[in-house]
């Protein structure tokens, strides 16, 4: 008879996912797991396939909350230029309180850093999310060309592209001791470099 899951499986994988990110993949070894997520070696690899299943499995969701949120975000305003003004600067006053650095940075962006140069699947998955955020940012500037918020003969697509390696570097950077209210003047004009009308 296979056994249930005596374990709120949500709860689990929101632990999971705030353990890697405090500490990393390489950092966080199977017993940190037991103990944070309350549940056995066993039941880790019973239910979730192991450490690096268990990794993935976060990060597959956190890039489905993360994107849908920056799409809500975009596709319902009609002023993008505020909005992503809202989201670059709310990212560059981040701190974490329990964090070492300033801040915890992207979920994804941090896996980049520390996966995807040593690991074909960790690569192909920011590759991904790469696109789908290129597509999303896109849509968006495509949005507010046909609002006339943004010259009609930009390159929406290159200027996503463009917005997507800001945003990269901006997680990375505000995990450093930076100061935010320079941070957010480094950012602002990063955003309004984009031509808008």
């Amino acid at each position: 008879m296979a056994r249930t899951k005596e374990f709120d499986e949500s709860l689990v994988l929101e632990r999971a996912r705030n353990l890697f990110w405090e500490q990393g993949y390489t950092a966080t070894s199977i017993q940190d797991l037991e103990q944070r997520l309350g549940i056995s070696r066993s039941s880790i690899y019973r239910f979730f396939g192991g450490k690096r299943q268990l990794y993935d499995r976060t990060l597959a969701e956190y890039q489905v909350e993360n994107l849908g949120r920056l799409q809500n975000a975009l596709l319902r305003t009609d002023d993008v230029q505020q909005q992503l003004l809202n989201i670059f600067t709310g990212m560059a006053r981040e701190v974490h309180p329990d964090c070492k650095a300033e801040a915890r940075g992207c979920y994804i962006v941090n896996a980049t850093t520390e996966m995807a140069n040593n690991c074909a699947e960790a690569l192909s998955f920011v590759a991904e999310n790469r696109v789908k955020f290129v597509a999303i940012m896109e849509k968006a500037l495509a949005r507010a060309q046909v609002q006339g918020k943004l010259e009609a003969g930009a390159d929406a697509k290159a200027w996503a592209e463009y917005l997507y390696l800001c945003f990269n570097g901006l997680q990375v950077v505000v995990q450093t001791k930076m100061d935010r209210e320079a941070l957010v003047k480094a950012v602002t004009r990063s955003i309004n470099a984009l031509p808008w009308c």
